[in-house]
């Protein structure tokens, strides 16, 4: 019987199908992938020696590849600002894609060259305007935490909270009053605002002593 002449189960293969089921709001095992693929857990194992570390980490390769090839980054020009704000819009538009996905990907240690190259974009972005040191690595951490943080709320549902009038009086007259733009967008551009302008005014009020 002749071999096939196209590999029918890769890598890649297997990183789409684990972050679908995390898109189907479910969580993934190496035998459910193993059963969604048409495989035996064995040829899993074959492909993704590290199994479900290795799985996760190229999820998020997965997902930042997909950035990088919506042409997201680098986020363009302008001041190191309009960049910031820019690199934290579209890479919360990547994670935001795939909420479900997010609480996986952040207890492991990033090590991806799609990834980092992303996280790099910013830290030139930041270290251009001038942060440094362990304040360069504060200011990555703050715009981090604020995507990251607003990619997983994108996959909450609406209302976030369900109180009663009485009880409740002033979460509930703040949920009645949400009219335009969706609350995740809205606070995501609060949230952006108050980093940046948080880091601009760091930048004119602790100057960072001269080079010697």
């Amino acid at each position: 019987m002749a071999r096939p002449t196209t590999q029918i189960l890769t890598p890649g293969k297997i990183f789409r199908a684990a972050l679908e089921r995390f898109d189907e709001r479910q969580e993934f095992s190496i035998p459910q992938l193993a059963k969604r693929l048409g495989v035996s857990p064995s040829s899993l194992y074959h492909h993704v020696k590290g199994g479900r570390t290795e799985i996760i980490e190229g999820i998020r390769s997965l997902i930042s590849q997909d950035a990088h090839d919506r042409g997201d980054f680098p986020p363009g020009d302008g001041s190191w600002q309009e960049q910031t704000r820019r690199w934290a819009i579209n890479y919360r538009y990547a994670l935001g894609l795939h909420p479900m996905a997010i609480p996986a990907l952040v207890g492991e240690s990033v090590d991806d060259a799609p990834t980092l190259e992303i996280y790099e974009t910013l830290a030139q972005i930041l270290e251009s305007a001038g942060f440094r040191d362990d304040r360069l690595l504060d200011a990555l951490s703050l715009i981090d935490l604020l995507v990251l943080g607003s990619a997983i709320d994108a996959g909450s549902p609406e209302p976030p909270w369900e109180p009663s009038e009485t009880d409740y009086p002033s979460l509930s007259r703040a949920l009645a009053a949400q009219t335009g733009a969706r609350r995740q967008d809205r606070a995501f551009t609060l949230g952006l605002d108050a980093a940046i302008a948080e880091l601009d005014r760091q930048l004119t009020t602790r100057p960072y002593p001269p080079k010697s």
